[in-house]
């Protein structure tokens, strides 16, 4: 989206990407969610005694109900969860919420904390500006720097990589709509009801699973430098 001509063929490609999203998104309700999805739960609640929902499940994790909206039991986060109040011990996304826009998020983030357990977890993993801004401005670390711009080289053009344009590119690539970081979520999740907000590191989550998926998945040190790991508690 960085190196589109004009804004004409910028909503020419806003508009195919909207329509294909939308496609697969509708197909992928009609076969597999509603009633296969509740289904689904039902069964994964028999076989667990702690409830955990993993939101954009790419690869599932064990133990969790493995949920992605074009794929495997769907559910659109921008509506109400499907789910009863007070149920689950944990909720996990990854590069899940910056695809929200500002309102959804904290809608999100108030649905989260209704089908949460009190002391559930929701555990979001998201670029954040903080940690970015810090990469590119701050620790004047050349090493790092480059490996996170890396991350935006296939977006580059005549292969430029600079700040500048890793930070168009995080607004404007990958379908993201709103980049968030530690005051904002914190904000927000006090409004809501939240008891506390905690940053760890993306290695040291609070639950085996998820850190065992994080390993095996997610160990691209560019996405490290760039990604930061919220625990928000009910």
């Amino acid at each position: 989206m960085t190196n589109v001509s004009n804004e004409l063929y910028f909503l020419i490609l806003n508009i195919r990407a909207y329509i294909g999203f939308k496609v697969k998104s509708f197909i992928s309700f009609v076969l597999k969610g509603h009633v296969f999805r509740n289904k689904n739960f039902l069964n994964y609640q028999k076989k667990n005694q702690v409830i955990k929902l993993h939101l954009g499940s790419t690869y599932n994790i064990e133990g969790f109900f493995n949920s992605q909206i074009i794929g495997e039991n769907p559910i659109n986060i921008t509506n109400r969860l499907p789910f009863k109040n007070d149920l689950f011990e944990i909720i996990f996304s990854t590069h899940v919420i910056e695809h929200l826009h500002r309102k959804e998020i904290i809608f999100f983030l108030k649905e989260s904390f209704r089908v949460m357990k009190p002391g559930g977890k929701n555990i979001i993993l998201t670029p954040s500006l903080d940690k970015i801004i810090n990469t590119l401005y701050v620790q004047n670390n050349i090493d790092l720097k480059n490996k996170l711009l890396e991350r935006q080289k296939k977006w580059a053009k005549d292969n430029e990589l600079n700040g500048c344009s890793y930070v168009n590119g995080l607004f404007r690539n990958y379908g993201h709509r709103f980049i968030v970081n530690f005051e904002f979520l914190k904000s927000e999740t006090e409004k809501i009801g939240y008891s506390k907000i905690n940053v760890v590191k993306n290695d040291e989550i609070p639950d085996i699973e998820v850190n065992n998926y994080i390993k095996k998945y997610k160990n691209d040190e560019g996405w490290n430098l760039e990604t930061e790991s919220y625990i928000l508690e009910k």
